[in-house]
């Protein structure tokens, strides 16, 4: 890999944290907003989320052009002796692990919250709406963390699928 394929793919790592991050805030704004009775903002949460979203996407589908401006070209023989698919790898069980510890707290929190109140209900049924929306969005995110975490093959299969290099001719025919 050269260091501008390994900065594309932390742009690619940057893109899912965008993605999850602003999913998550709007979860979270939603609820706030519900809460004190203003949910005219809801429209102004969803503008900035479909903002942020798109800022991911772009950064998913274009990592090595921004990369390429980050990072000066470098001839190919420049390469770091790292195999693609294992910095990868790396790189997504850190970002889910990171996520985990962001996260995990609220999530402890709403679980002992549920679990103290008293009554023969399932946990989430003690939860206001709000916090249904709050724990739902947080759930996503787990989910997302968790996948991130112990399914990182799959996701540096993705993230490292590009298209095929040209094949040169006369090489077909051996």
């Amino acid at each position: 890999m050269t260091p501008q394929q390994v900065v594309g793919l932390g742009i690619r790592l940057l893109a899912v944290w965008i993605a999850i991050r602003g999913i998550g805030i709007f979860f979270m704004n939603a609820t706030a907003f519900r809460a004190m009775d203003m949910a005219d903002k809801a429209l102004n949460t969803s503008l900035l989320t479909a903002w942020w979203i798109a800022v991911a996407l772009l950064l998913w589908l274009f990592p090595m052009w921004i990369a390429h401006k980050l990072i000066p070209r470098t001839r190919f023989e420049n390469t770091l002796n790292i195999q693609p698919k294992e910095i990868a790898r790396v790189g997504c069980c850190l970002l889910g692990l990171w996520f985990l510890t962001n996260h995990l707290g609220t999530m402890i929190w709403f679980l002992f919250k549920g679990a103290l109140t008293p009554g023969t209900s399932s946990v989430v049924r003690s939860f206001t709406p709000e916090e249904r929306l709050q724990f739902f969005g947080l759930s996503i995110q787990m989910a997302v963390a968790l996948f991130l975490t112990f399914g990182s093959a799959r996701f540096a299969t993705l993230a490292l699928r590009g298209p095929k290099p040209p094949e040169v001719e006369g090489e077909g025919a051996k």
